[in-house]
């Protein structure tokens, strides 16, 4: 192959096959990130609203921003506040007998009409269990009707 000739493809690959390689990979980054990308704040706290079943309760987000675990945990932190902010749910709540709040902070990975995913990236406060382990695993929660919340367990 002659020099003018090498010289030819790779001017070719540098000036035009490169740069394309470059722009897929950025527009399918792109792409994947705006495909997860979850609703704004607002939205979500509108979808979280109802009663969500996990494996050992039933935990009801009202609407004025506090919350209902059933049945009550052995802790006694049957209630608490919650919001979202930032694609994340903040739970605060207080155990008897103690004078600071507890709060996690949890990433909300999904959250449809039916769905809550989510995974535990925080929590402090009293009764963090020992050895806990974060960022947790991620869970997953089921709505169910307000009506059948008593009787799902």
């Amino acid at each position: 192959m002659s020099k003018s000739r090498n010289r030819r493809k790779q001017t070719f690959v540098e000036i035009v096959v490169r740069p394309m390689r470059t722009a897929v990979v950025f527009v399918a980054l792109t792409a994947s990130m705006l495909a997860g990308a979850l609703p704004d704040d607002a939205t979500l706290s509108r979808r979280i609203l109802g009663t969500w079943h996990s494996y050992r309760h039933d935990t009801q987000y009202r609407a004025d921003g506090t919350w209902i675990l059933d049945p009550p945990d052995d802790g006694q932190n049957t209630r608490g506040k919650w919001r979202i902010e930032h694609g994340k749910l903040i739970e605060t709540w207080r155990f008897v007998g103690e004078s600071s709040d507890s709060t996690t902070v949890d990433e909300i990975i999904e959250l449809t009409r039916n769905t809550l995913k989510f995974r535990t990236l925080s929590q402090e406060g009293p009764g963090r269990p020992e050895g806990l382990v974060l960022p947790s695993g991620v869970y997953t929660l089921k709505r169910i009707k307000d009506d059948q919340a008593s009787h799902h367990k």
